[in-house]
């Protein structure tokens, strides 16, 4: 057999590897000229005259190739065109692609300068946010503290109606206490009755003792005539007695007086919001309730004084009958004096007057008992106790409540 030599390819044999070199050697070659001139001047095209010298310089550079090739026995194709303009597009690609890299710069340039003044934005506009969180906070300090203002002023102008409400209250009672007499002439009165009371009681002890003594040694003429003296001083003590009364109600008004029940001890208001409760009943129904009062709130109605019409003066037989029971009830209860006005004439006049009424008696339980446990109430006009007889309803009763 004989044998068939490999046949070594050779670059003159394969035409087509040599163009493909030299079309890479002339890319190679426009890309480094391209960058080049990138570089050139900051990255500016550099003049004409440079680049006909360069492309000059790259011409020789493929002449030489050239050279070399064809000493190396590598045939270069007589047609060059296809390589000419191959070289031109590549050049002319060059062109484009530095083109597009200077526009891609400018885009880039032109997006640099757009992020720096969008971050400028940005910062200015977290000022602006920064400040406005604290200009919010501000406001919402200025509006709490603008609410607590308003909650102070409605408290303040609620509390201004209720001064209002006490100094037109204030002007009514001066104009009452203004008609009332001066404490000297209370002084008077009580210095007065005094003396009266001490003459009276000299008197009675002076008859006391000269009966006792010698009944035959008194003419009946001296008896009759001392009786006489006691007889005409006891309308006299009998009248100064009860201007005192009054001149002691009048001068306690303000501090045992309650316009309602709450100006009230917490057990007292409820025993007088129970007793308000029981108009309309019958006198057994009214017993009933009396029993349960006294059961829920240990509260007793312990003595019931009634009234002439039109009059708030206690007699001496209620004044002694009050002593007793009061003297026997227990130190620390508390008494509160509930007015009652019968339904016949005007409601203002009979609610005035029932509350003097009130205010007597509580009064004299006050100095009687001595400390504050004790007020005076008005409870209205009624016809709970008789449907029939007025004067049965002008009426004071005095509670005791137990501890």
């Amino acid at each position: 057999m004989s044998e068939n030599p490999t046949k070594t390819s050779t670059p003159a044999n394969n035409p087509n590897v040599l163009i493909l070199i030299v079309i890479a050697m002339l890319g190679v070659i426009a890309l480094m000229m391209f960058f080049s001139m990138q570089k050139g001047n900051g990255g500016t095209a550099v003049s004409s005259s440079t680049d006909q010298e360069r492309l000059l310089s790259l011409r020789q550079s493929i002449e030489t190739k050239e050279l070399e090739l064809k000493a190396q026995g590598i045939a270069i194709p007589a047609d060059t065109s296809t390589i000419n303009e191959l070289s031109e597009r590549i050049s002319k690609d060059a062109m484009v692609l530095r083109n597009n890299v200077e526009n891609i710069q400018q885009a880039l340039s032109s997006k640099e300068n757009a992020l720096m003044k969008a971050e400028a934005d940005l910062a200015a506009l977290k000022r602006t946010f920064d400040n406005t969180n604290n200009e919010a906070a501000k406001m919402r300090s200025q509006l709490i503290a603008l609410d607590g203002q308003q909650a102070n002023i409605s408290i303040l102008r609620d509390e201004v109606e209720a001064l209002k409400v006490q100094l037109a209250e204030r002007d009514v009672q001066i104009d009452e206490l203004s008609s009332r007499p001066n404490a000297d002439t209370v002084n008077q009165f009580r210095a007065s009755l005094n003396e009266t009371m001490l003459t009276n009681e000299e008197l009675n002890k002076r008859i006391v003792e000269l009966e006792l003594l010698n009944a035959n040694a008194l003419s009946s003429s001296e008896a009759d005539s001392l009786r006489a003296q006691v007889n005409q001083l006891l309308p006299e003590n009998e009248q100064l007695r009860l201007e005192l009364q009054q001149l002691r109600a009048e001068s306690d008004y303000d501090s045992l007086y309650a316009k309602s029940a709450e100006e009230l001890r917490p057990e007292a208001a409820r025993l007088y919001a129970d007793l308000e409760k029981l108009e309309g009943l019958t006198p057994d129904q009214l017993e009933a309730a009396y029993m349960k009062i006294s059961i829920d709130h240990n509260a007793h109605m312990i003595r019931s004084v009634r009234f002439k019409t039109g009059s708030s003066d206690v007699s001496w037989k209620d004044l002694t009958s009050i002593k007793d029971t009061i003297t026997t009830a227990k130190k620390d209860s508390f008494f509160l004096v509930v007015g009652y006005a019968s339904t016949t004439g005007n409601a203002d006049s009979n609610k005035i007057l029932s509350a003097k009424r009130s205010v007597t008696i509580a009064s004299i339980v006050k100095h009687l008992k001595g400390g504050t446990g004790t007020r005076a109430v008005f409870l209205g006009q009624t016809n709970r106790f008789s449907s029939t007889q007025p004067l049965d309803n002008q009426i004071c009763e005095i509670w005791e409540i137990r501890k």
